[in-house]
C-alpha cells in the first residue's frame, strides 16, 4: 500500500532525491509532465560518541565541519535556531543509533525556500525491535520507517523543524499525494510508522 501525504512535512521526508517529479497524484523520481521538486541538500551527522565529547551541537559543528561548510552550519544553527534536545541526546546515547541533520534547499515550481529536518536512525535484530522503535518514538518524528530484512531491522524516523513559509503553501497544494510505499501502516500519537519487509 502506498502512504499518502497529509501534510507538507510529510512530502519532505524521507529525502526526496535531487529531481522528484508530481504526476498522477504521486512523488516519483523519474520525469514526467507533471510539477519538478529540485533538492539542493547540505548535512551534518552526529554519532554517539560525539556527544561524549560535547553537548552543544555548535562545539559538534566546530569539530565536524571546516571552512565554508563551518561557515553554512553556523548560519544554519542561528537562522533556524537547530539544536540537539534532550530527547535526541537520549536516542544517540540508548540506542547508539545516529541523527542526520539536513539542511535542503527546495525549488518547487519556481518557489524555493529551506526546509530543516533530524533523520533518526537505529540497526537492530528483532529481538530488540521493540525497545529501539520505542526509543525512537520518544523523539516524536512524523514519520518512522521499518525495514525488515533477514538478520536485522532499520528504523528510521524523520522529525520537520523547519519548513520556509512560501515553500510550504507551495507543497501544502499538493498534499494527498503518495510517496512511498509500505507494506503496513500505523499511526501512534503523532507518528505515522510505515513498515516495509
Amino acid at each position: 500500500m502506498k502512504l499518502k501525504t497529509k501534510r507538507a512535512e510529510e512530502i519532505i521526508v524521507p529525502p526526496l532525491p535531487e529531481y522528484s517529479y508530481v504526476c498522477n497524484g504521486e512523488i516519483v523520481s523519474t520525469e514526467c509532465k507533471g510539477s519538478t521538486i529540485f533538492r539542493d541538500p547540505d548535512f551534518i551527522t552526529i554519532q554517539p560518541q560525539d556527544v561524549l565529547y560535547s553537548f552543544s551541537l555548535s562545539s559538534i559543528v566546530s569539530l565536524k565541519a571546516r571552512g565554508r561548510k563551518f561557515r553554512r552550519w553556523s548560519h544554519y544553527l542561528n537562522s533556524y535556531n537547530i539544536q540537539l534536545e534532550g530527547a535526541d541526546t537520549s536516542f544517540l546515547l540508548s540506542s547508539n543509533g545516529f541523527i542526520t541533520i539536513y539542511v535542503d534547499g527546495l525549488d518547487f515550481c519556481g518557489i524555493s525556500g529551506d526546509v530543516v529536518y533530524k533523520e533518526y536512525k537505529v540497526i537492530t535484530t528483532k529481538k530488540d525491535y521493540d525497545q529501539k522503535l520505542e526509543e525512537m518514538l520518544r523523539v516524536k518524528p512524523h514519520l518512522a520507517i521499518t525495514e525488515l530484512r533477514e538478520l536485522w531491522i532499520s528504523i528510521t524516523g524523520y522529525k520537520v523543524i523547519y519548513i520556509d513559509s512560501t515553500i510550504r503553501k507551495e507543497l501544502e497544494r499538493v498534499v494527498g499525494v503518495t510517496r512511498i510505499e509500505c507494506n503496513r501502516i500505523e499511526e501512534r500519537g503523532c507518528t505515522t510508522i510505515c513498515e516495509k519487509r
